[in-house]
């Protein structure tokens, strides 16, 4: 691109749709992203923005006595006062902050009707048997009890460079059809969240601090970086 077209570019009207051939890639046009780790090294990844949102939102269901994956920061963030009993679950012995070793897709693991909440942040896409998982949970829940449930949708898979397994990513339709499974319709609300820019900065590893909220807070259905779940047993 040459200095004349630079210049145009940066005069066209925000948003505005470049000409065919005409568009500025800048620091995008690279084949490797900004960061391998989804922008923990830049500030903290983008789909933070949504998954704290969403549990903010919703810190009245966070209370009694609640369950939190690898680690409980969020109950504690969340849940504050209002949490009576805050378990941590982990597959993995090894997890000094667990206080539930156990296999959500093994029955048995988890005592059922016990759990005012669930909190299940970015953990099915490293489940094979989602489905099992899924089973345990509502099985633990007491009636009444939420499970507040973020998914990944559009992402990089930084992941396997650590040596985890992603097996899946998840989309609003096909996550309604599984929770319908175990829940009732009626006690599941799903949201979708992101749009072009967002799924474009998440795979590149841009920072959550490197967007405005407004850029945030547009969603356009068609671009689903992160889902978020609400259902009531």
């Amino acid at each position: 691109m040459g200095m004349f077209d630079y210049l145009r570019a940066l005069a066209r009207k925000p948003g505005s749709i470049p000409p065919v051939g005409k568009i500025c890639f800048g620091d995008f046009r690279r084949l490797t992203p900004f960061s391998e780790h989804y922008g923990f090294d830049r500030g903290g990844p983008v789909d933070r923005y949504y998954i704290e949102k969403f549990l903010d939102k919703y810190r009245g269901d966070i209370k009694g006595k609640v369950l939190e994956i690898k680690g409980n920061d969020y109950t504690k963030r969340f849940g504050g006062s209002k949490v009576a009993v805050s378990d941590i679950l982990d597959n993995d012995a090894q997890n000094p902050k667990a206080t539930i070793i156990a296999d959500l897709t093994k029955t048995g693991g988890l005592a059922s009707d016990t759990y005012d909440c669930v909190i299940v942040t970015q953990v099915l896409q490293y489940i094979y048997d989602y489905r099992a998982a899924i089973q345990t949970i509502h099985r633990a829940l007491k009636p009444g009890g939420v499970l507040l449930m973020t998914l990944p949708g559009i992402t990089q898979t930084a992941d396997q460079r650590e040596g985890a397994v992603w097996y899946w990513s998840f989309f609003e339709a096909s996550i309604k059809k599984i929770l319908g499974e175990f829940f009732l319709l009626n006690s599941i609300a799903v949201e979708v969240k992101g749009n072009a820019l967002v799924a474009a900065a998440f795979l590149y590893g841009m920072g959550a601090k490197e967007l405005t909220s407004e850029e945030y807070d547009f969603n356009d259905p068609n671009y689903q970086v992160v889902l978020t779940v609400r259902a009531v047993k």
